[in-house]
């Protein structure tokens, strides 16, 4: 990946998650954070990967978030300086469940 992508996808994972706190509709019991995000390199789409906590809400948080994505966009679209502004698309990050039941796993065998 190029250094002006690694730029790019930093940028946009500050943007998303500002945007995303101030102006997204989300329930007050979750925590959302933004983990990473994978841009094309046309630039005309990035996956953004949210973090959920807890996890069981996660896809509870997407269908939410999925009404307000017009709205959230726009005011993305309006604090991205690049051209072309890429559409945004959101999946939830499983990374960090799965890395606590492995240590789990790990530990049950230490024991």
């Amino acid at each position: 990946m190029t250094d002006r992508m690694l730029k790019l996808n930093r940028n946009i994972q500050r943007i998303w998650g500002e945007v995303m706190h101030k102006h997204a509709d989300l329930p007050n019991d979750v925590m959302v954070t933004v983990s990473s995000v994978d841009t094309r390199p046309n630039l005309r789409s990035s996956t953004v990967w949210l973090y959920v906590f807890p996890v069981i809400k996660g896809e509870e948080v997407l269908a939410q978030l999925k009404p307000q994505m017009y709205k959230l966009q726009g005011l993305f679209n309006e604090e991205l300086q690049t051209n072309p502004l890429p559409r945004i698309i959101l999946r939830l990050d499983h990374g960090a469940d799965y890395a606590e039941s492995i240590t789990k796993k790990l530990d049950s065998l230490d024991e």
